[in-house]
């Protein structure tokens, strides 16, 4: 074909031209647009792309869909691409998109799948998968409806320009992150679940006072009826709206926390889902 076609089955949006930077001038379907670019290509493609996760969920769908694109569209100009020469790419497409930096976990994450601990090196970034049982993860964790979509790039800019700034709260407060990531790191290794609901109550109090905008409303009742039924809960992404992760494992031989938090998201009003952990990673398929 002549020309290039992008085209989003879930939001039904469509956008053509001769070639990327007409595709870019129409401000629709961006993403793709600006991982083409990055990939070389200006013409000849079409790409159409399908997500099942919600826009502004804070589940990292569009870093997947990403991933998935820029490996299937360098597949197609047989520029094969590894994980390494692959994340820089989306980073810095998406990074044009939105306007503001961005971060690496999300594309890891749909690169490698598993139950991963990233370690933020001097001049890498490494990539642990943890040697712990996927299903004990799946059966701790939930996933809860926040009530809102949000725009991460907002808060990531306000948290960097901290950090940047020394502001004293943001940098404790990335400090604390860091020390308590490694912390949930230990607990999975050595299957202690329980403890994790504690450190994950640390991390969000200590999220919580990175910029304003972190929470909500509806975020904070997620938060305060998973503490009742003795579990603790998280924002997904970077807050202000989306999915909220809840921690909290089963009983060894009945009814623990997992089953208590159910029972109190639920009187509270919110929709509860599983989380499932997928083993597999980035993989591409010739149709």
């Amino acid at each position: 074909m002549t020309g290039v076609r992008i085209e989003s089955k879930d939001t039904l949006q469509k956008a053509e031209g001769r070639d990327v930077s007409e595709v870019l001038g129409s401000g629709t379907l961006s993403l793709v647009a600006q991982i083409l670019r990055a990939l070389g290509v200006e013409s000849g493609l079409r790409v159409v792309t399908q997500s099942k996760v919600p826009a502004g969920s804070g589940l990292g769908g569009s870093s997947a869909l990403a991933v998935a694109v820029a490996a299937a569209g360098g597949r197609a100009i047989g520029r094969e691409l590894d994980h390494e020469g692959l994340w820089p790419i989306v980073r810095d497409a998406e990074a044009r998109c939105i306007g503001v930096p961005t971060g690496v976990q999300d594309y890891l994450a749909a690169l490698h799948g598993g139950v991963l601990a990233l370690h933020l090196e001097a001049g890498a970034v490494r990539v642990e998968r943890l040697r712990a049982d996927p299903a004990r993860v799946e059966e701790a964790l939930l996933l809860v409806d926040g009530g809102a979509t949000r725009f991460s790039g907002i808060n990531n800019w306000d948290v960097f320009k901290g950090q940047i700034d020394d502001d004293p709260p943001v940098r404790e407060a990335l400090a604390a992150i860091g020390a308590l990531a490694g912390r949930v790191r230990e607990a999975l290794l050595d299957g202690r679940f329980e403890d994790v609901s504690d450190l994950i109550a640390e991390e969000w109090a200590a999220r919580k006072r990175l910029a304003p905008g972190v929470t909500t409303p509806d975020i904070d009742r997620i938060a305060e009826a998973a503490r009742a039924g003795g579990g603790a809960a998280k924002v997904c992404g970077a807050g202000g709206g989306g999915v909220v992760a809840v921690w909290a494992p089963p009983g060894p031989r009945g009814p623990g926390r997992r089953e208590a938090v159910e029972k109190s998201l639920q009187a509270a009003g919110f929709r509860v889902f599983p989380a499932r952990v997928d083993l597999r990673g980035l993989e591409v398929e010739v149709a």
